[in-house]
């Protein structure tokens, strides 16, 4: 900023012209931004977590299953625990890759990437491999519930992925709404930056900005996972007499 500073009578004048306030987001490309195909990540993870869920159902093994191992709860804690880690891992080696490699393309072609704190840069690149594996584990409860593998599917693209994009695309109370009440609250672990009170700004979830803060969105999220797996080791099995998955 370039000016002067005037006291007079006891009042401060300043005069002058330059930044006084963040840019935000217009100030240039967040990093979350590299992030974008975590949504169409999240299709083909949906599949597969549904697939996963369902292979016994599919392959006619689902009453060997039952003899050798009654007590169900302890199957699906094991699937939730296995696709979780492999979401996590497979998630965590793709984010970081794109976060460096398009640093590095956005450099070179001139673009400024805003700078955050390394713990900010941890916690989005964690964080989203944390939200594929949350989101596996509520696919994969979903899966276990409805015991239908288009029913899962449908229901996991409405939960997930519908809010996500309604929220891109709608008006602000809504979008808001989608981002705060589903469990594309978890979404908002990868926001990188503030929202500033000083500075007036379309503070909007397209923008990199989301009604929840990192870690309220993510606990969204975590909830709607450990209320599914709840309900679905405890669901009634409609080949069996009504009894908990726990045995």
């Amino acid at each position: 900023m370039y000016g002067r500073v005037k006291e007079e009578g006891g009042t401060f004048t300043v005069t002058g012209s330059g930044d006084i306030a963040p840019l935000g987001s217009e100030g240039g490309r967040t990093i979350e931004r590299s992030l974008i195909g975590v949504l169409a990540g999240l299709i083909p993870m949906i599949i597969v977590s549904v697939q996963f869920a369902t292979a016994e159902d599919r392959q006619g093994l689902i009453d060997s299953s039952q003899l050798t191992n009654p007590r169900q709860g302890r199957v699906l804690a094991t699937k939730a625990v296995v696709i979780g880690t492999a979401s996590f891992v497979a998630g965590l080696a793709a984010t970081i890759v794109a976060v460096l490699l398009s640093g590095k393309i956005l450099l070179i072609n001139g673009s400024q990437v805003l700078p955050v704190t390394p713990l900010t840069e941890l916690r989005v690149i964690m964080g989203t491999a944390a939200l594929l594996a949350n989101a596996a584990i509520f696919v994969l409860a979903l899966a276990a519930l409805f015991q239908r593998s288009f029913v899962a599917v449908a229901a996991s693209f409405a939960a997930l992925v519908l809010p996500y994009i309604i929220a891109n695309v709608a008006p602000l109370g809504m979008s808001q709404w989608s981002l705060r009440f589903t469990p594309a609250a978890g979404f908002a672990i990868q926001q990188s930056i503030p929202e500033y009170p000083q500075v007036m700004s379309l503070y909007l979830p397209r923008l990199g900005y989301y009604p929840l803060s990192p870690w309220a969105g993510f606990a969204v999220l975590c909830g709607y996972t450990a209320l599914a797996l709840g309900l679905a080791v405890c669901i009634f099995r409609p080949s069996a007499p009504p009894k908990c998955w726990f045995g």
